[in-house]
């Protein structure tokens, strides 16, 4: 039998359409149980909303957008779905095994704190909410560090080698360190500001109080 290399071409070509059709139809049903997850606050099928975030963010950011939605949501699932996973173990670590990254910009506009190799050094000077938060957190045995970036969290994470993390910071940067965390195996959980920015950014403290309150 001859050898028809435009056979080949014909199945390759259909069977591409047809994977393509395959993942916009799983891509539109994961788009649907996001947008109902954050409307109810309720996760169905949460495996297979991670797995479509993971492996199909653009298509379903479009599709978010396609609809005059805000593709933000993604990510904001994906977080949480995140968080839920790693929660449990996250709770089982000794708390003298944990740390907490705060960002730099929620700092009061005024602070007088320095930069060092572990960060920003709170003075606690009560221009801001973060020397009262560190202290309560230290209380309970956790490590808090007030970090201007990205660099410093790696840095830090290698130097003190914690087994879970708590992360505060605009949703890209959490996005950004949860994914971090399961590179280095570590359990990470990652709290929202409320209003990101440069400066004078805003987190809800008493969720922040409430969170690290649990364990007690």
């Amino acid at each position: 039998m001859p050898f028809d290399i435009t056979s080949i071409y014909t199945v390759i070509g259909q069977s591409v359409v047809y994977i393509l059709i395959f993942l916009f139809i799983t891509a539109v049903l994961a788009s649907v149980l996001i947008a109902y997850s954050i409307k109810t606050e309720r996760f169905i099928f949460p495996n297979f909303m991670l797995f479509n975030i993971t492996l199909l963010e653009n298509l379903l950011k479009a599709l978010f957008r396609l609809a005059r939605m805000d593709d933000d949501i993604v990510d904001e699932v994906g977080i949480q779905l995140k968080n839920k996973i790693s929660l449990k173990k996250f709770r089982n670590t000794p708390q003298d095994r944990r740390i907490i990254f705060l960002p730099q910009c929620l700092r009061g506009v005024d602070c007088p704190s320095k930069l060092s190799s572990e960060g920003m050094q709170c003075i606690n000077c009560g221009s801001c909410e973060i020397g009262k938060a560190k202290k309560c957190a230290e209380e309970k045995g956790y490590k808090v560090y007030i970090v201007p970036g990205s660099s410093f969290i790696i840095r830090l994470v290698r130097k003190h080698k914690p087994e879970a993390i708590l992360g505060v910071g605009c949703m890209a940067e959490i996005k950004a360190g949860l994914e971090m965390c399961e590179k280095l195996n570590l359990f990470g959980v990652g709290l929202t500001l409320d209003k990101a920015g440069c400066v004078s950014t805003v987190l809800d403290w008493n969720n922040f109080y409430e969170f690290i309150g649990k364990d007690n």
